[in-house]
């Protein structure tokens, strides 16, 4: 329904403004369309309520309404640029900081920085507001990305009570839709005064506004924005950009705005395909580049029961009695070990480590479990530990590190119960696969990788 009432909205946009006195328009009638200024800054600050998700224990306060509790927690800047007098676009940096604001919850602070790319309507216009009126009235709507940080140092457990959050210091990105209306008020030429109120829905979140982990197959989240501010109008006209009276428009400047709302509509329509044909459109899809004929669930992921990372169309197959192929179960640990093999070929093993660490991020300890847990349940396998470094920094230094990093992985493995006999440890150095000038290459280089060996 969402995506439907923005394509909705944007074709009602189009009609009503080419609609608009056009058969009365003279084509060599004066053009004073770009006497105004087109250029605006702005800043604001005010409240920003985490509406949801929250985890167990947490809550945006105890009467669990949108802004029950008044707290100066949202700073935002942004700049504005007004394709036509009616229609525009504006970029916003924001900065949020969430906390528990009564004794109705556990103590909870995440900080959320994000940036929003919407289109503008300036409803005044459309419309047709007094002209002498220092009222106004903008709309917008659009997309936005974010990072939320957890600051929140415990949870509760029903079982252990309070406990330390195993997502402290995490960083998580999410992004969605933006919508919201912003009325105004012009206290002199070029300044204007304003109060915004927007409303934020994400589609992909998996941390809650208190800054634990969402367990819920619901992703979603929203948070609500009420902010005042100022906006500075940039031009060398003497009056704010959004208050000049336009006498004429031309049709070329109708049509200019036609094919920019048509191309909107042509970037929404590429949101809504579906690139690897699994039946979730892009914008939904988290995996947008499935293997074709592999089961999917809502989000586009492949359908992974057992949590090994292979879609279990690719898992090696067993005969109708849900044994292996001789019916024996060195059958079935080969399997598992073909599984194991298929993974580290494919590059999906690897532990990362952050710039110049030698600990894994916590981000990787869902592989190192798995490797464990693989050791364990299979005895007489036996991996190499390898580890790597980037190309940034003394190539020296750097192997050392590597090596380290190889130790540290193999040590951990071995104290949680495997025998050092199995694991054999190489420090392979510096990764010269990835390009040096981008930071993500960079972070693929710094990792350990394994390898399966075979006797």
């Amino acid at each position: 329904m969402k995506k439907i009432g923005i394509i909705f909205s944007l074709l009602v946009a189009v009609n009503s403004l080419a609609q608009e006195n056009k058969e009365t328009i003279n084509l060599k009638a004066v053009d004073t369309v770009n006497n105004y200024n087109r250029w605006s800054i702005e800043g604001m600050f005010g409240v920003s309520d985490g509406n949801r998700p929250y985890g167990i224990g947490f809550n945006s306060g105890e009467k669990k309404q949108i802004f029950s509790q008044v707290k100066l927690n949202s700073f935002d800047v942004g700049v504005r640029y007004m394709l036509t007098p009616k229609f525009g676009l504006k970029g916003n940096l924001a900065y949020n900081t969430y906390t528990e604001n009564d004794n109705s919850t556990l103590p909870y602070k995440t900080t959320q920085l994000s940036l929003a790319f919407q289109g503008v309507i300036n409803a005044a216009r459309v419309f047709d507001f007094k002209g002498e009126s220092r009222f106004g009235l903008l709309l917008h709507g659009g997309i936005y990305a974010a990072s939320i940080t957890s600051k929140t140092k415990n949870i509760y457990d029903e079982t252990l009570a309070v406990i330390p959050n195993g997502y402290y210091n995490a960083v998580e990105y999410h992004g969605g839709f933006v919508g919201g209306i912003t009325p105004q008020y012009r206290i002199s030429d070029k300044l204007a005064l304003f109060l915004d109120i927007s409303m934020y829905y994400n589609y992909r979140q998996h941390m809650n506004w208190d800054g634990t982990e969402n367990l819920s197959k619901d992703l979603t989240g929203k948070y609500t924005n009420l902010s005042f501010g100022l906006s500075y109008s940039l031009g060398n006209d003497n009056i704010h950009g959004d208050w000049r009276i336009i006498k004429k428009e031309n049709e070329q400047k109708i049509e200019a705005l036609q094919d920019e709302l048509k191309r909107k509509i042509e970037d929404i329509e590429v949101m809504l395909q579906d690139t690897d044909r699994d039946g979730v459109v892009d914008y939904l899809d988290v995996e947008n580049n499935t293997i074709g004929g592999v089961a999917v669930d809502t989000k586009g992921r492949a359908i992974d029961v057992n949590k090994n990372g292979v879609p279990d169309e690719l898992e090696p197959r067993r005969n109708k009695n849900n044994l292996g192929g001789n019916g024996g179960v060195d059958d079935t640990e080969n399997n598992e070990s073909a599984s194991f093999d298929y993974l580290i070929k494919q590059g999906m093993v690897n532990i990362f480590f952050n710039i110049n660490q030698e600990n894994p991020n916590s981000a990787s300890a869902n592989n190192l479990y798995y490797i464990i847990q693989f050791l364990k349940a299979y005895p007489q396998a036996k991996v190499k530990v390898k580890g790597y470094a980037d190309t940034s920094g003394n190539e020296k230094a750097n192997a050392n590190l590597a090596k380290r990093r190889a130790d540290n992985i193999a040590n951990f493995i071995i104290k949680s119960g495997v025998d050092a006999n199995r694991i054999e440890v190489l420090g392979v150095g510096v990764d010269t696969n990835f390009d040096n000038s981008s930071k993500t290459s960079l972070q693929l280089a710094r990792r350990v990788s394994f390898e399966l060996i075979k006797e």
